[in-house]
């Protein structure tokens, strides 16, 4: 009998999943992995289903997603999160950054989750990332495309170049979301994939 193994997400699979909006198979696949309310057993039938493709382009897929270490196999599932992503951001915001100073704002500029910021700071900041959002997307062609630079995020650099304040920039289909985190960003923390599940959970449609 073949021992039963757990899907899970890696934190480069959850930045990869929401680096772009752009069609991607991986990515696709990736939030619908995200997306789900407990993680998923494998078998072949899951990822063909997820991916509505044959059992050769879905195992393919599958296997890449392995090979870039953006899923794992796991003997046990994982815990999820099980409350309401307002109660769970004091909890998960200060691991992703060195100095616990984060902030989490949608692309209208509005502060869904504050640690160690003042209120009002929060508020500025929030809507700063908004503008820079919007900076970006009018140069996107440019950036992106013609450049080939990956991603939306900026940063307030030191004279060594080591982030000040990052804004990082994650896409949910047309919804954006930011993450300004002061100090060392700490995405690798499973923190991390915890908020960008519970963020595809609530923003992404069935």
């Amino acid at each position: 009998m073949v021992a039963l193994e757990f899907i899970k997400i890696s934190s480069s699979g959850a930045y990869y999943a929401t680096l772009s909006d752009e069609p991607d198979d991986a990515r696709a696949l990736l939030l619908q992995l995200l997306h789900a309310d407990a993680s998923y057993p494998y078998s072949d039938q899951l990822i063909m289903d997820l991916t509505g493709e044959s059992q050769a382009v879905s195992e393919r897929l599958f296997q890449s997603l392995l090979d870039r270490g953006l899923v794992e196999l796991v003997p046990k599932p994982i815990v999820l999160v099980n409350q309401s992503l307002e109660r769970t951001l004091p909890d998960l915001l200060p691991r992703l950054s060195s100095q616990g100073k984060v902030i989490l704002a949608d692309d209208q500029g509005f502060c869904l989750g504050n640690v160690g910021y003042e209120e009002e700071h929060a508020e500025q900041l929030a809507a700063l990332s908004a503008d820079i959002m919007s900076l970006h997307l009018r140069h996107k062609h440019l950036l992106n495309q013609e450049l080939n630079l990956m991603g939306e995020s900026w940063a307030l650099v030191d004279p060594l170049g080591q982030s000040q304040l990052g804004v990082w920039v994650f896409q949910f289909s047309k919804k954006r979301f930011v993450l300004l985190l002061e100090g060392i960003p700490k995405l690798n923390d499973s923190a991390f994939v915890y908020l960008i599940g519970a963020l595809a959970r609530r923003y992404l449609e069935d």
